[in-house]
């Protein structure tokens, strides 16, 4: 059954076409919504099953058209790429759920398919072990995303976010396909596992592929810088976020949750599997990767950093999510850039954390807007609705990071605890005063939620019914707190995000060796 861990983003593509051509020939909505939500489950159970295998076996390799490697394209499933594509998955189906609340019924559909072809073009990217499959997936994520971004096609502002990423990102994205035309032209493969051991071992000999054809030393240069740049903008770290606050408050609320737990991290996960696997240790190159690494972290703590206090001047939920989201993915660059397993495995699980933070406090927010509006004021309204005020509440306490309940203390310990054993203790500071100014921003957004209803004007048109966004929120609540308790008691669990996450990813001898069988 190993094949349909493989085939899982193949499946998505389908499931988007499935949906369009459903529409098609079935006017009732409600049957699309049903269909929706029974795919997206069906691909959740998949994610559950590729981590169930990974923890329980190993990492998989998976050749497809039975070609050896590097000869055709291998899909490589371990630790990482199981989690990520575990949470990649959990947020379509709730944003698939919450979607068909929330959007027009005549426009559903499209927001479905694109969905799908996000979350294909996301679990391919954390899959591949094939840098140009890479780029033919960060291009599947970017193009659906320029279609979520604007799906409010009757909003002037809606389509200028939507053109303006969408023109920087295709631009953006050449530069990486440029990278690889230049690995290629070096290297003679483009296979990870390949470029691995090569860039470690420019004499090593591989079937099919030869050894190295010219200087792989200059190329690798070349090509890692441009692939940082390119990653940099990918999970939006200053000075190249520039699209993401506009993107994030002209969005579907559902699309957005989706975003900041898809194809927004996908250029911190692509860092960290580049930086730290393929083009990791021991490479010829060495001196130049930790010149870059450096760069990376002093570039990531500015972020992370002047992003926080923008986070404190915001005066919307969309916003104050926008900039968080740039200051949780600039901590979590700081924990790729590190190198340590406890850095790396901060990074991911703080990647998840917030994921589970901004789902929690955009969906209750999406209650509010639909009620009144997106001000903070408009908050207020949902003192009427228990479980989505207890959700707003607890999303933002995820992202503070301050109670040990809540996976955002474990992640934002365990980054701590890594930059402490890396010799740098003020990036202990940088983790505190992050998340203080943050908190900020937060505490605004929580006390604006307890004023007074009086002069908020309740929007017409709003749907009473709140059975839907109610089982959503329910559901994001028992999963962050579940998997903060089983953080807390659990040292199983911990171990498993530092050794088996954090270490594993570092293990290029194992990568390597499971995927070229030298």
């Amino acid at each position: 059954m190993e094949w349909i861990i493989a085939a899982q983003p193949i499946l998505l593509i389908l499931f988007s076409a499935t949906i369009s051509l459903l529409h098609t020939f079935v006017k009732k909505v409600f049957v699309v919504d049903l269909v929706a939500v029974v795919l997206s489950l069906l691909s959740l159970a998949i994610s559950i099953y590729a981590l169930v295998y990974v923890v329980g076996s190993g990492m998989l390799v998976y050749k497809f058209g039975g070609f050896p490697p590097p000869l055709g394209i291998t899909y490589v499933v371990d630790e990482i790429s199981a989690v990520l594509g575990l949470l990649t998955t959990f947020s379509l189906t709730l944003s698939v759920t919450y979607g068909s609340w929330i959007l027009e019924p005549d426009s559903r559909y499209l927001f479905y398919s694109a969905a799908f072809l996000l979350v294909a073009g996301s679990t391919s990217l954390f899959y591949t072990a094939d840098i140009f499959n890479l780029y033919v997936s960060a291009e599947l994520t970017s193009i659906s995303s320029y279609v979520l971004a604007s799906f409010y096609r009757s909003r002037g502002a809606s389509i200028r976010a939507a053109s303006f990423y969408s023109l920087t990102a295709s631009l953006v994205l050449s530069l990486l396909l440029l990278s690889t035309f230049i690995l290629y032209g070096s290297y003679g493969t483009l296979n990870m596992a390949d470029l691995a051991l090569k860039s470690r071992d420019p004499s090593s000999w591989v079937p099919y592929t030869g050894s190295v054809f010219g200087d792989i030393v200059l190329a690798s240069k070349v090509s890692l810088a441009i692939i940082a740049w390119v990653m940099m903008f990918k999970s939006a770290i200053m000075p190249n976020h520039f699209w993401l606050p506009g993107v994030y408050s002209e969005a579907p609320t559902p699309a957005v949750a989706l975003f900041t737990t898809s194809a927004d991290i996908i250029g911190v996960y692509g860092l960290a599997r580049l930086l730290v696997t393929v083009f990791g240790v021991n490479t010829v190159f060495s001196e130049f990767r930790e010149i870059l690494m450096n760069v990376l972290l002093v570039t990531a703590a500015t972020s992370a950093t002047v992003s926080a206090v923008l986070v404190t001047l915001q005066r919307s939920v969309r916003k104050v999510v926008a900039y968080s989201t740039i200051a949780q993915f600039s901590l979590a660059l700081v924990g790729i850039s590190i190198g340590n397993p406890e850095g790396v495995a901060g990074a991911v699980l703080h990647l998840v954390a917030n994921g589970l933070g901004d789902a929690l406090v955009l969906y209750s927010a999406g209650l509010a807007a639909v009620t009144c509006g997106r001000s903070l004021t408009c908050l207020s309204y949902l003192r009427r609705y228990r479980v989505a005020y207890i959700a707003l509440i607890t999303g933002f306490l995820n992202l503070f990071g301050i109670i040990p309940l809540l996976p955002g203390f474990w992640s934002k310990a365990i980054l701590t605890l890594a930059v402490i054993r890396a010799g740098m203790p003020a990036g202990a500071a940088l983790v505190l005063a992050v998340s203080g100014l943050c908190a900020v921003g937060y505490f605004r957004a929580v006390a604006s939620s307890l004023k007074s209803t009086s002069e908020v004007v309740r929007r017409e048109g709003y749907r009473g019914n709140t059975l839907v966004p109610t089982v959503v929120l329910l559901v994001l609540l028992a999963t962050t707190m579940a998997l903060g308790v089983l953080l807390l008691v659990s040292g199983s669990a911990r171990s498993f995000v530092v050794e088996g996450i954090g270490s594993s990813i570092a293990n290029y001898e194992r990568y390597i060796r499971l995927v070229l069988g030298v």
